[in-house]
């Protein structure tokens, strides 16, 4: 509930009017901060009240000389040792635990020791009321009693001294009604007065703690974004590395590309020296277009370092079966692979090896159109290696060419690609089918 406001800025928005509090976690914040800000006030209030309260004794000496003593002692024997408690006892932890009723006894016995004073010779000391108007400012500006706590202080002191007065003199209750109305009305305005100024010390500590928590808040804001940017910062930094060495790598697979393309060339050279054919530029652009298609599959994966070599091998195959002199429709080809990962040290001379099987395959497997199946297995071996099985029930081998030792330079190039450049196991069989078994071993080191 909004109960003020000022300019345009509610003052209390979430007070209770009439218990004067916050919610539970938000008052006994704000009574941590009251006690600070009064303990400032309090401990010099305090001393300066008790020094007038002695000093006035000076007026009980000259003006009531024959009462002087019961005063002296009410003032010294009473109210002045129980303020000098309290004053030590607020250096004390029991303290801040219970400062408000600390601060309710002090004002209690000053009140209670004026009104008494008033009780001795009521003829005489019917003035000293004015002493329980001090008191009572005292209590609501200067003690940091909170409200109800000031104003049960406040009460109990003026109902003692209208119970008092009406007791000890027995006068008819007009003949005092003049003090009675100042110290009820002073007591009233008072509380008015204490009930605001609790209202606007709760609008301070209010704005005050939510501005603190706007700060946490933002603080805790900024520690995330900074954790974010730091965060931020490093993946950039990786990424930047990142892309210098692959920067690095492309250019160092620029170089053995080159190398691999002229080392092909100077092999269909040799080859054409040896076995003249119309055409020596076909098998050198298939064998550079696997290469290639290795680059475009890395391409379009996520991490650039590997690619699915099932996806890969089935996209080759069906270029060389469809580049092929034959009907595509006379040599059936059929797939049984698994999802293989494969980086690129790898993958490139497995698809070159793969592109001469499989060429062979179509020029000398079956010629003059004849029909026939071509089987690609691919899968993870015991071992957890990569196998791949491809086959055909085309023709077998000539007499004169040997899988061991071949002349030729598509069987020639699948043994070294394999056995020599991957270190892996090649296996050819052509006694039923012709079979080659290809098991990749892994990469040492």
């Amino acid at each position: 509930m909004s109960m003020f406001r000022g300019d345009d800025i509610p003052i209390i928005r979430w007070i209770i009017p009439l218990s004067l509090s916050f919610s539970t976690e938000t008052e006994i914040a704000f009574q941590k901060y009251f006690f600070k800000l009064s303990l400032i006030r309090f401990r010099p209030a305090l001393v300066l009240g008790m020094a007038l309260y002695g000093l006035f004794y000076l007026l009980d000496y000259f003006w009531l000389p024959d009462i002087r003593l019961p005063l002296f002692l009410i003032r010294f024997g009473f109210v002045l040792p129980v303020g000098f408690v309290i004053y030590l006892v607020s250096y004390q932890k029991i303290f801040r635990r219970h400062y408000q009723l600390f601060s309710m006894m002090y004002m209690l016995a000053a009140g209670i020791g004026i009104v008494i004073m008033t009780l001795i010779k009521p003829d005489y000391t019917e003035t000293y009321y004015v002493g329980i108007i001090l008191v009572l400012i005292f209590i609501y500006i200067l003690s940091g009693l909170r409200f109800y706590w000031a104003s049960a202080t406040g009460a109990i002191i003026v109902i003692s001294y209208i119970v008092g007065i009406q007791w000890v003199t027995g006068a008819a209750w007009f003949h005092y009604i003049d003090n009675y109305f100042f110290l009820i009305g002073s007591n009233i305005l008072l509380m008015v007065g204490g009930y605001f100024m609790e209202i606007f010390y709760r609008r301070e500590f209010y704005l005050q703690y939510q501005l603190n928590l706007g700060k946490e808040k933002i603080e805790e804001i900024n520690i995330g974004l900074e954790a974010r940017v730091a965060d931020r910062t490093k993946e950039l930094q990786k990424a930047l590395e990142q892309q210098e060495i692959l920067l690095r790598e492309v250019y160092h697979r620029t170089k053995n590309n080159m190398n691999v393309v002229i080392s092909l060339l100077n092999m269909q050279s040799a080859e054409q020296d040896k076995h003249p054919v119309n055409d020596p530029f076909a098998p050198i652009s298939d064998r550079i277009y696997s290469m290639s298609l290795v680059h475009e599959q890395l391409y379009h994966s996520e991490d650039l370092s590997t690619i699915q070599f099932d996806e890969y091998a089935q996209r080759l195959i069906s270029r060389l079966h469809h580049s092929m002199p034959q009907r595509p429709d006379a040599i059936q080809v059929s797939y049984q692979c698994e999802t293989i990962e494969m980086g690129l040290e790898q993958a490139i001379p497995l698809g070159l090896a793969i592109n001469e099987i499989i060429t062979n395959a179509f020029k000398h497997g079956f010629p003059d159109g004849r029909r026939g199946h071509i089987q690609i297995n691919m899968f993870r071996n015991e071992r957890d290696n990569v196998q791949i099985e491809i086959s055909n029930d085309g023709l077998s081998f000539p007499e004169d060419v040997s899988p061991e030792n071949p002349d030729t330079l598509g069987l020639h190039l699948v043994k070294m690609l394999v056995q020599d450049q991957l270190q892996s196991k090649l296996s050819i069989d052509s006694s039923e089918e012709v079979c080659y078994k290809i098991e990749i071993l892994p990469i040492e080191g």
